[in-house]
């Protein structure tokens, strides 16, 4: 049984008391203990009030390597079953003495989109120390600059955010860390000087401002970054090959099918999956074909998972698709 069943297997039963939770707590911060099973992710489901407090009383005695652990356990928990709620957990992370562990911890609010928890990371941005928790809140920030051009969060909200990552993207007394991160979180908006600073970042000499020049390229979802990555398919450094193929599926480009196709053979796994997961989105007859044979010849049963999503998903275009004309014929 694997830990995700275990976890589904709690979550049919009754939730262990604090007690429970706290006991494993100490035993496995004692052993080091390297698993996180699920008395404890569905124990910190939820949790508030009293049962908040005494966890709070005793988070500091935990090793910061365990809690690291522990948080990771929740994040990947929380991706695979929305049952879960570990918003408290993630802003108690937050407040620890471990950069590590706060950085982990703005991972594990990747979910929320309160207007409470984008001002603490707004704050974090500001005041943190380190620039690697700094770097990890402004990839949480991204989802609000989103918010921000749906409206789904006040104007001056919207605003704010948009001047602090421009501004910290602008400033090159920054980490590149940070200025990378802060240039992916600018391209989910309309700002107007956002394709000349992708453009900029592109023709940098620095690698990681060029890697994270591809995927804001395709969080920008514009077509006219094409060529580009049509060329970077075909690069030498397989970083800059995800990202384009990253790119390519979320812009959603048919012309990139026959490169994407020949990356499904890649030795590099990561270039293997995201493949698979941008031909799904760039949808077609071509991509869906090429998924179903390859689902023919895969037998690592976690792989063949994510085929049958981007199956689904392309199948699911090309029905739109036919939609569409029947619509307008």
């Amino acid at each position: 049984m694997t830990e995700l069943d275990l976890q589904n297997d709690y979550v049919e039963h009754e939730k262990p008391s604090l007690t429970e939770v706290l006991e494993t707590l100490r035993q496995e911060n004692d052993e080091g203990a390297s698993i996180i099973g699920a008395t404890i992710t569905y124990g910190l489901s939820d949790i508030s009030g009293e049962n908040l407090r005494l966890l709070r009383a005793m988070w500091s005695e935990l090793m910061p390597s365990y809690k690291h652990r522990v948080i990771q356990a929740l994040v990947h928990a929380s991706e695979n079953s929305f049952e879960y709620n570990f918003k408290q957990i993630g802003l108690l992370g937050l407040t620890d003495e471990s950069a590590m562990v706060r950085s982990a911890a703005i991972d594990l609010l990747w979910e929320d989109e309160s207007v409470e928890t984008l001002n603490i990371l707004l704050n974090v941005i500001r005041d943190d120390e380190s620039s690697n928790v700094k770097a990890q809140a402004l990839v949480g920030i991204s989802r609000y600059v989103l918010l921000g051009e749906y409206e789904d969060i006040p104007k001056s909200l919207a605003m704010e955010i948009q001047e602090l990552v421009l501004h910290l993207h602008k400033d090159e007394s920054q980490p590149v860390e940070v200025r990378r991160r802060a240039l992916e979180a600018l391209a989910n908006s309309s700002h107007k000087e956002k394709d000349s600073l992708i453009r900029h970042a592109y023709q940098s000499d620095n690698h990681l401002m060029k890697v994270s020049s591809l995927f804001a390229m395709g969080r920008s979802c514009d077509d006219k970054w094409q060529n580009i990555l049509l060329d970077e398919l075909d690069n030498d450094d397989q970083e800059m090959v995800y990202e384009a193929v990253r790119a390519c599926g979320e812009i959603q480009i048919d012309a990139s099918v026959s490169q994407i196709k020949e990356l499904l053979l890649s030795d590099d796994q990561e270039i293997q999956t995201m493949s698979i997961w941008a031909l799904g989105e760039i949808g077609g007859k071509e991509s869906l074909e090429t998924l179903s044979m390859l689902q023919e010849t895969v037998e690592d049963e976690d792989l063949l998972e994510i085929i049958d999503e981007a199956i689904d998903v392309a199948s699911f275009s090309i029905m739109g698709a036919s939609f569409d004309f029947n619509v307008e014929d």
